[in-house]
């Protein structure tokens, strides 16, 4: 029997629920991407690497602190350059932030409509479309994006494959050869993305089925005509065009993605536990998901009903296993499994008016508001980062909390009275975007003490230090790789005794606090001084995680220090 047409049916039928979608995705990657920052670390050195590319046209190797290396992401670094190239005119610097988030923002508006597009196929309509609504404005989803990384592009292109893997499973499916295609290409442009991390999910999630049901016939319409050819056909013309050598090209395929390398590993389960807090709001719909996921597990094999939940379970369940038993130390690697994780949510939350579940809405309430509450408490804690005392802190914060526990709260309220999945899920969407506005759009870029390196640039071009020919900087004690890409790699990022010695007169200095006196003894000696020529420069360095004071100044005459000093 049909589910008989509703208004939302009619409203949001054919183009107008992927606008939706995407207009829902693009908005949630835009905030913050013109105002925050570069952030450190990871974004600073994957940023860096794509300016140098622009810079130099070398599409296949990158100078970070005099050190030639290979990168693996060589898909997204020739998107970036190509947009900041692009965007040229309107920044007239090829060390503005935003356009290397562009890639980034396109990403997750393809993974969206690739999460609408194939989960169509395998939930229906409605809950596809509640389930990519919920993932367009998820805090993870959003916030990657907003970052100019590999991320969100590899999200797109790997989402993409699976929707058309799954499209292409339909025993019926229109079309067949266009969905291979699609899967080949998509397959390709994951590859260029960021190496071999979304083939393997890609991997796992069809050999995960196959083993499951025990019939991987359907398989064989991707290998229809020769549709193999495809990814390996780009890929070698990509190169070809780049002028990369095959040594680089098959280094950066055969590579693990940038950005993974790390110094400790997690605790196991560490992505599990970050779920319900990075996959808000689709957070309230996990209690119903999972009895779908019980229910779906339970059923034979061969059950038409299930065949859609049974992909996705292999979707999800292989992708965060794999970053567990892997030990990935950065949320993002998991990421791959939330567009399979929201489409359940989807379907939970369009589950739940018709089935006597009693502990799902009560369940999915309480973990809205734990994990709602984590989400403020951090916006909160952002707050207290902006300039100000240590009372002006607290004010600032307890404003924060307030206002974010208000929005919460009325979602909660929301969620209480009404009993539709769309209006349900239309007020979690709303939630997130508005914490998403205010800490992505308004708090972090106002905290300046997170963003030590502009801070010193911005010291830097108050006092007319900034580098340029016949002007060195040189930075002590701080390492941040922000600072590079904002001074354009014009930068000596050394020991004391290095500075000490090679320094001269004119250059300028940047010190932190702990090595300035050791660095004013060893200048002394040399007939130099270092005097600051702005007031002390604290924050949180979040490239190493604590926190430091500098100094920045012109290195001088030690008697014309003196004369400054005592006039």
């Amino acid at each position: 029997m049909s589910e008989p047409v509703t208004a939302f049916d009619q409203t949001l039928h054919g183009w107008r629920a992927y606008a939706l979608v995407a207009l829902i995705a693009l908005v949630s990657a835009t905030f913050g991407a013109a105002r925050s920052p570069v952030l450190d670390p990871e974004e600073a050195r994957f940023a860096q690497t794509s300016r140098q590319m622009a810079e130099t046209g070398d599409g296949a190797r990158a100078r970070f602190q005099g050190e030639t290396t290979a990168t693996a992401a060589l898909g997204v670094h020739w998107l970036q350059a190509d947009a900041a190239r692009a965007t040229l005119p309107m920044t007239q610097k090829l060390n503005a932030i935003w356009p290397y988030r562009l890639p980034s923002a396109l990403g997750l508006v393809v993974a969206a409509l690739a999460t609408l597009w194939g989960g169509a196929a395998l939930i229906g309509r409605r809950a596809a479309l509640l389930g990519a609504s919920l993932f367009a404005a998820g805090m993870l989803a959003g916030f990657e994006g907003m970052s100019a990384n590999a991320g969100a592009v590899l999200l797109g292109f790997t989402t993409l494959a699976l929707a058309a893997a799954a499209r292409l499973r339909a025993p019926s499916a229109p079309r067949p050869l266009v969905h291979a295609l699609i899967f080949w290409a998509a397959l390709a442009g994951a590859l260029l993305a960021n190496g071999l991390l979304g083939p393997l999910i890609i991997a796992l999630t069809l050999s995960a089925l196959a083993l499951w049901e025990r019939d991987a016939q359907w398989a064989a319409r991707l290998l229809m005509r020769g549709a193999p050819l495809i990814a390996p056909a780009i890929i070698v013309a990509c190169f070809a065009f780049a002028g990369v050598s095959w040594t680089d090209a098959l280094r950066s395929l055969a590579s693990w993605p940038a950005g993974s390398s790390q110094t400790s590993a997690p605790l196991p389960g560490f992505h599990l536990f970050l779920l319900p807090f990075l996959i808000f709001p689709a957070t309230y719909a996990l209690p119903a998901a999972a009895r779908l996921i019980w229910e779906t597990t339970r059923a034979p094999r061969k059950d038409d009903a299930h065949a859609g939940m049974r992909l996705l379970i292999c979707w999800a369940a292989p992708a965060l296993l794999a970053v567990e038993l892997l030990a990935v130390r950065w949320p993002d690697d998991a990421l791959l499994a939330y567009p399979a994780l929201a489409l359940m949510c989807g379907a939970g939350l369009a589950a739940m008016r018709g089935r006597p579940w009693r502990t799902a809405h009560p369940a999915g309430l309480v973990l809205f508001g734990f994990a709602g509450a984590v989400v403020v408490t951090i916006t909160a804690a952002t707050a207290t980062f902006m300039p100000g005392d240590f009372t002006t802190d607290i004010r600032r914060a307890a404003s924060a909390a307030l206002i974010g526990l208000g929005i919460v709260g009325a979602a909660l309220a929301a969620l209480l009275m009404l009993r539709q999945p769309t209006a349900r899920a239309a007020v979690l969407v709303a939630c997130a975007l508005v914490l998403s506005f205010s800490l992505r759009e308004r708090l972090l870029p106002e905290a300046r003490e997170l963003h030590v390196s502009s801070e010193i640039t911005a010291a830097l071009t108050r006092a007319r230090l900034m580098p340029r020919e016949g002007r060195s900087l040189w930075v002590v004690g701080y390492r941040g790789p922000s600072l590079v890409f904002l001074t354009r790699t014009d930068i000596q990022i050394v020991d004391t005794e290095s500075a000490a010695t090679q320094a001269a007169r004119g250059d300028a200095l940047v010190v932190e606090g702990t090595r300035l006196e050791e660095m004013r003894a060893r200048l002394a000696q040399r007939g130099l001084a270092f005097v600051p020529s702005e007031p002390a420069i604290r924050g949180l360095s979040l490239a190493h995680g604590e926190r430091v004071v500098l100094f920045v100044g012109p290195v001088s005459d030690a008697a014309a220090a003196g004369q400054l000093q005592n006039p």
